[in-house]
C-alpha cells in the first residue's frame, strides 16, 4: 500500500514537473516572439546614417552639431584585403562562417567565463554593428530583451546582405575619433591616402580602432595605440593572414609613421573641441550611447557667451 502511494506521489509530481516545464518553453518562446516582433526594422538608412546630436549651452544655444560629421564612404570595391583580414581577425574571426550568430565562439566565451575571471564576450561582427547602429553600449542595457533583439537582427542582416555588404556597412558605419566616421575617411585625414594605398601598420591600427577609439587615438594615445595595433597583427600572424616577415615589419613600425597634422574640421568652434570630448565621455559612461553614432541632445552648464 505504502509503494503504491509513494508511486502515486511520484506520478503526481513528475505530471506536474513536465506540466510545469512545457508551460515555462511555451511562456519562453512567447516571450522571444514578442521581443523579435518589437525590434527595430533594418532599413537602408539606419545602417548607413548616422544621426545627429547636438550639444547646448547653458542657455539652450547650439554649440554643436555633431551630425555634421566628416564621412566618405567607402565601396566594397575600394576595401582592400588587408584591412577584411585585420577586422575580421581582430573582431570576429569566424566571420565568414557563420550567419549572424556563432554558436561555437558564444559557447567558448561561456566556459571561459566559467573557469576564468576574465569576462569574454561572445558577440560577433554583425551582432556589434547591430549594437552601434541601434542600441547602448551601456552594462545597464544588456538585457533579455536587448540581447534577443541584437541576435535577430543579426541573422536577419546575413539574409538581407552579403559578407561583403556587411563588412562595407560595419567599416563606413564606426567611429575613428577626432570627429572622422569610417574607415576611408579616417585614412584620408590621418594619412592623406585612399584605403587600398595604407601600408599593413596603417591598416592594422585602423581596424583596432573602432573598440575604443579616443583610447587608441595615435595622436593623443600613441602607446595605447600601438599596443592595439601590434595585436591585431599578431592576430593576423597568427590566423596565417600575414607570414612572419610582414609582422616583423609592421611591428617595427612608429605608429606615428605616415601620420599627417590633424585640421580642425569639426562643426564647432576649435576652443571648445577638449569640453566637448569631456561631455562625449561622460554621456557614454553614464548612458552606454555614443554622442557620435547615436541622435541625442545635451544639455550643458558651460557658459559659451563670452566666446561668441
Amino acid at each position: 500500500m505504502k509503494n503504491l502511494n509513494l508511486k502515486r506521489i511520484l506520478l503526481i509530481a513528475g505530471n506536474i514537473f513536465l506540466i510545469g516545464f512545457i508551460v515555462a518553453v511555451i511562456a519562453g518562446v512567447g516571450l522571444v516572439f514578442y521581443y523579435v516582433q518589437s525590434a527595430p526594422k533594418l532599413t537602408e538608412k539606419s545602417l548607413t546614417a548616422t544621426t545627429s546630436s547636438k550639444i547646448y549651452d547653458k542657455d539652450g544655444n547650439l554649440i554643436a552639431d555633431l551630425g555634421s560629421e566628416k564621412r566618405s564612404n567607402a565601396e566594397t570595391s575600394e576595401i582592400p584585403t588587408d584591412l577584411v583580414n585585420a577586422i575580421v581577425s581582430i573582431e570576429d574571426q569566424r566571420f565568414f562562417n557563420h550567419r549572424g550568430l556563432d554558436v561555437v565562439r558564444i559557447a567558448g566565451a561561456f566556459i571561459n567565463n566559467l573557469t576564468s575571471g576574465n569576462l569574454q564576450g561572445g558577440s560577433t561582427l554583425d551582432q556589434q554593428f547591430i549594437k552601434l547602429t541601434y542600441f547602448s553600449t551601456s552594462t545597464q542595457d544588456q538585457t533579455l530583451k536587448r540581447k534577443i533583439q541584437e541576435a535577430w537582427l543579426a541573422t536577419q542582416l546575413e539574409r538581407r546582405n552579403t559578407k561583403q555588404e556587411i563588412l562595407t556597412y560595419y567599416v563606413n558605419k564606426v567611429y575613428m575619433s577626432n570627429g572622422n566616421y569610417g574607415m576611408k575617411t579616417a585614412a584620408n585625414a590621418y594619412y592623406g591616402k585612399e584605403l587600398k594605398d595604407l601600408s599593413l601598420a596603417q591598416q592594422a591600427l585602423l581596424a583596432g580602432m573602432p573598440q575604443a577609439p579616443n583610447q587608441y587615438d595615435p595622436y593623443i594615445q600613441p602607446e595605447a595605440a600601438k599596443q592595439r595595433r601590434d595585436l591585431v597583427l599578431g592576430q593576423m600572424l597568427e590566423e596565417k593572414y600575414i607570414s612572419q616577415e610582414a609582422y616583423d615589419m609592421a611591428v617595427a613600425t612608429p605608429i606615428t609613421d605616415g601620420l599627417q597634422s590633424l585640421k580642425q574640421g569639426a562643426a564647432y568652434p576649435a576652443y571648445m573641441d577638449n569640453y566637448l570630448k569631456e561631455v562625449i565621455e561622460e554621456v557614454e559612461a553614464k548612458t552606454g550611447y555614443n554622442l557620435l553614432t547615436t541622435g541625442m541632445e545635451v544639455y550643458t552648464n558651460v557658459d559659451a557667451a563670452p566666446y561668441r
